[in-house]
């Protein structure tokens, strides 16, 4: 306890509203929940962000939640009416949180079941890349594909499941392909020099 009182310091929130998104889920009706941490003054029910108004409060514990109206700095909770927050969006007073360093590598096309019409998969993932801003979804509208962008197999498998779970849906991954930034920007030529056994070539 002298420890905890002699290295932790009481947090000194402003007195202007300020917080930051850190999640999107949904619930079991399909509303729409922004997770997020008040890091300054106080959030209350009714209160306008941007356009939107805030329509309840929920403070979660595991899967069950209690309702409040209004939540004070430091507190974690979850609000209804935020149609546009994203996660590292900083609210109020907030800046937004710095972009992630990782990138996606892979890019894989998503194979639907041949009864689902190819919208109703992409609205499916649109919901998902809400949630998670390391996923990427790409839609080729001249081929009506859905592409993906992934970290790796791990990500690949649970994406899988999630949609699955979620979305009742099996899909298939194809065509894996490396995401590079580099452009070729110029002509480049390479030249490589080979004398195996004595013999000489060279290729340009």
């Amino acid at each position: 306890l002298r420890c905890l009182s002699a290295y932790t310091v009481q947090p000194d929130y402003n007195e202007e509203f300020s917080a930051s998104v850190f999640k999107i889920t949904e619930d079991e009706q399909g509303n729409r929940l922004t997770h997020l941490k008040v890091t300054g003054g106080s959030l209350k029910v009714r209160s306008l962000i941007g356009d939107e108004k805030i329509n309840s409060i929920r403070i979660y514990s595991g899967t069950k939640f209690t309702t409040t109206d209004e939540a004070q700095a430091g507190t974690v909770c979850a609000v209804l009416g935020l149609s546009s927050a994203y996660t590292g969006q900083g609210l109020g007073a907030a800046a937004d949180s710095p972009l992630p360093l990782l990138e996606p590598l892979f890019s894989y096309k998503i194979i639907l079941p041949p009864h689902i019409d190819v919208y109703v998969g992409l609205a499916a993932l649109r919901k998902l890349e809400e949630e998670d801003p390391q996923l990427h979804v790409l839609w080729d509208d001249h081929l009506k594909q859905i592409h993906v962008q992934i970290m790796g197999k791990i990500q690949l498998e649970i994406l899988k499941s999630l949609i699955a779970q979620r979305f009742n849906l099996e899909v298939a991954f194809l065509d894996r392909r490396i995401y590079y930034k580099e452009t070729i920007l110029n002509t480049v030529e390479g030249v490589g020099h080979f004398e195996p056994l004595r013999h000489y070539a060279e290729c340009h």
